[in-house]
């Protein structure tokens, strides 16, 4: 009998497993569930809620990377089901946001290998026009995307983990815009 729970215990262990290893994790936590749980365990590492809930998602302000931030939840519209999770650093100038743009990449290539596409402009001809330059890099796998840029409407550095199978999910769950023939 002790050997038959052993044997059932395993294998739910081994099928939790396999089951997180299929969703993209931010902070450790894999990218799946409700909103509420994606919080409460948000919560439970130290971040606290900045804004009310509201259709779209929930804002929560805390640490990442050992920099205060502040990070929007999005969740698909009938399940409720997390597939986004974003990620704003404080604004700045932009060499400062250059800096930790390159900072922050440099610590994802350790985590995620060689990124899938870089996309940096030559920045001194574009700051002389009052505009931020595109500086963008990816980190596409199996599980989704991770993308890391300079945002130029939010002048700090934006960070994004789209796990790729909830994406899916809000996808299906999108309400169909009516087609008039």
């Amino acid at each position: 009998m002790k050997k038959v729970v052993l044997l059932m215990t395993l294998l739910l262990l081994f099928c939790c497993n396999i089951s997180a290893q299929t969703h993209l994790t931010f902070m450790g936590i894999p990218i799946t569930g409700t909103r509420e749980a994606m919080m409460a365990k948000l919560k439970a590492k130290g971040f606290t809620e900045k804004t009310q809930e509201n259709e779209v998602g929930v804002e929560l302000k805390g640490k990442y990377l050992g920099k205060d931030v502040w990070l929007r939840i999005y969740n698909s519209n009938k399940s409720k089901t997390v597939y986004l999770i974003d990620i704003f650093f404080k604004k700045g100038q932009f060499m400062d946001l250059y800096e930790q743009y390159l900072d922050c990449r440099e610590k994802f290539n350790c985590i995620y290998g060689k990124p899938t596409e870089i996309l940096d402009e030559p920045f001194e001809e574009t700051l002389k026009y009052g505009k931020l330059p595109m500086c963008a890099t990816y980190y596409k796998s199996s599980k989704g995307l991770v993308s890391l840029e300079i945002s130029d409407d939010k002048h700090c550095v934006e960070i994004s983990f789209q796990d790729k199978h909830n994406a899916e999910v809000m996808r299906k769950e999108k309400p169909q815009k009516n087609v008039k023939k």
